[in-house]
């Protein structure tokens, strides 16, 4: 009896998993439908395909402590870190919660030692990055996180002090690295 029960309950999970992958390739098929085509009473409409997304700009500048740096529209500033508000050594310019740049102004061994600890840890087709934006050559590495998305760790040295930056969500050679990156002034 208990064997009967066992193949029943198997015999249901399986046809539920069944049924799943079949509702996926129809789902799949839908999917794979031209959207820009719209059926309507017989009639077939075309719509007009969306306009590009606005050249991105700077909207502001913000300087905090020793860091001057562009803010593009709609995006923020955030002074100090999350420790101290008032920490004039960083800042960050974000984009949204995952998408920013974190501007570090540490000593150089404290900066070296952040740099080598995140090269050791962000490894997922990890690569050397380096190039020059604004006044401040750069070197650093470009990560992915694995969900397609990516980041960079870079470090420099602007008048004798040294200067970090963390990104996540963007390439080093993304239009908005480049925007962001070529508008720091440090002084």
């Amino acid at each position: 009896m208990l064997k009967k029960l066992l193949a029943g309950f198997v015999m249901l999970v399986l046809s539920v998993c069944l049924m799943a992958c079949g509702s996926d390739k129809e789902e799949e098929k839908k999917d794979s439908k031209d959207d820009k085509v719209t059926e309507k009473n017989d009639e077939t409409v075309t719509e007009e395909p969306t306009p590009e997304e606005e050249k991105l700009t700077i909207a502001s500048t913000e300087t905090w402590g020793d860091i001057t740096v562009g803010i593009p529209t709609d995006w923020t500033f955030k002074k100090g870190d999350t420790f101290d508000e008032n920490d004039t050594r960083y800042c960050s310019v974000k984009k949204s919660d995952f998408k920013y740049f974190d501007l570090k102004m540490e000593d150089e061994q404290m900066a070296n030692n952040h740099y080598n600890y995140n090269k050791s840890t962000y490894t997922n087709e990890q690569e050397d990055v380096s190039g020059k934006y604004g006044d401040i050559e750069w070197t650093g590495f470009q990560y992915s996180d694995g969900w397609g998305g990516y980041g960079f760790e870079l470090i420099a040295t602007v008048n004798e002090k040294p200067v970090r930056v963390s990104s996540a969500g963007f390439k080093f050679d993304s239009e908005e690295a480049k925007l962001v990156l070529g508008s720091i002034v440090i002084k």
